[in-house]
């Protein structure tokens, strides 16, 4: 196997090993019922004082935008537990039916300060609740200890958690790290709701041949794998495909993993995990990350099969 040691992280409600010293890249949105839309969590080096001087940077930009009734699109700014600012304009300048929100939340984490950034949208109708949501949200983020494996109810996130996440909101979270020694590895795990119906894969007619023009390279792929892959009390499927580049001096590696969920569920949610490599980058000399297609599934099983849920109480 190419990894000999591995770490257990933490992503939302569940846990997954992944290789010792290899940086990890985390991903998140929050969907707010009311937008019915994504939004990311963005997050930028900076203090309590810093989150501060987003938020009049942001407050002088509205200002500056008129609006045809309202003079500009600044309506207020609020404050936000643990010295974070909400500032509220109008989406748009013509009407006031919608506004926008721009919370910056400052966290202070293993030993670093940063500032958590979200936006959303607001219906006028609906705007005393839909604040209150938002500052709900921001009152949720918890500092997460390196090394440390929360016990508590939850969704971890990188180095925060969030507690008593409102209803209103649904996560997707997600993990992804690329090997910088075999340069063009890529591995990542996904949770997230599933408002639709989704099919296991061997329920997708010609999705295996569509993943296999997608990899590039010669137009014939080897199988290795095709049905299901349950972890543990989690059911699962998966598809396994390797293939050449088109001068066939490199294996390329297209792994896919799915547990499709419960439609509107937060404790059932769809669950990915991906293995991709399409040869190094050009004029790469980077070492090839796999010897065999057996080492390459053995590294993908050792994945995989380390997807559990965080055990809570």
């Amino acid at each position: 196997m190419r990894y000999p040691s591995w770490n257990t992280v933490c992503l939302g409600r569940y846990l997954v090993d992944v290789p010792a010293g290899i940086q990890i890249n985390y991903l998140g949105s929050f969907r707010n019922h009311w937008a019915n839309n994504d939004e990311s969590l963005k997050r930028v080096p900076g203090t309590p004082e810093d989150a501060k001087k987003m938020a009049e940077g942001k407050v002088l930009e509205l200002k500056n935008m008129p609006h045809k009734t309202q003079g500009s699109r600044y309506i207020r700014s609020l404050p936000l537990p643990n010295d974070g600012v909400l500032v509220q304009g109008w989406l748009v300048g013509f009407n006031v039916e919608n506004s926008e929100a721009f919370l910056y939340m400052p966290v202070v984490t293993r030993g670093k300060s940063f500032v958590y950034i979200y936006h959303a949208e607001i219906d006028s109708e609906e705007e005393q609740q839909q604040l209150q949501d938002l500052t709900d949200f921001a009152s949720s983020f918890r500092p997460l200890d390196a090394g440390i494996i929360p016990r508590e109810d939850g969704l971890c996130f990188d180095d925060i958690m969030f507690v008593d996440v409102p209803d209103a909101f649904v996560d997707d979270l997600a993990l992804n790290f690329r090997d910088p020694h075999a340069k063009g590895l890529t591995l990542a795990f996904n949770a997230e709701a599933a408002f639709g119906t989704s099919r296991w894969l061997t329920q997708r007619p010609g999705w295996a041949e569509e993943e296999c023009r997608l990899m590039g390279g010669k137009r014939q792929c080897d199988e290795l794998r095709f049905g299901k892959h349950p972890v543990g009390p989690i059911q699962g499927e998966e598809l396994c495909l390797a293939g050449h580049t088109y001068d066939g001096r490199y294996r390329m590696y297209n792994f896919a993993w799915q547990n499709p969920g419960l439609k509107n569920s937060k404790s059932s949610p769809r669950l990915t995990a991906s293995l991709y490599y399409l040869g190094p980058p050009r004029l790469s000399t980077a070492p090839i990350p796999f010897s065999t297609d057996a080492e390459a599934l053995a590294t993908w099983d050792r994945f995989v099969n380390s997807i559990r849920l965080r055990p809570v109480g």
